[in-house]
């Protein structure tokens, strides 16, 4: 089994501001009424480790899932 697994990189996106929010925390908006100005978005892909339970790496997300697949493999010691 991988310890590492590709998965896509969300985040909340403010309609109205253009601020983005994680979605690893409390929901961005203060009160119901505006909980319509939010969006969750895919901005990419990124890894999880499946065994300490972190997702992301440090960085930006990758723009495609191969390219996330190969940082796994190599923090795995697999080929690239």
């Amino acid at each position: 089994m991988s310890r590492y697994k590709v998965i896509e990189s969300r985040r909340w996106y403010n309609l109205q501001t253009g601020a983005y929010a994680s979605i690893y925390g409390a929901t961005p908006w203060t009160n119901e009424s505006k909980r319509h100005e939010w969006q969750m978005i895919t901005v990419g892909y990124t890894v999880m480790d499946l065994v300490s339970n972190v997702v992301g790496m440090g960085r930006k997300p990758f723009t495609t899932s191969e390219e996330a697949r190969q940082f796994a493999n190599r923090l795995e010691g697999g080929p690239a």
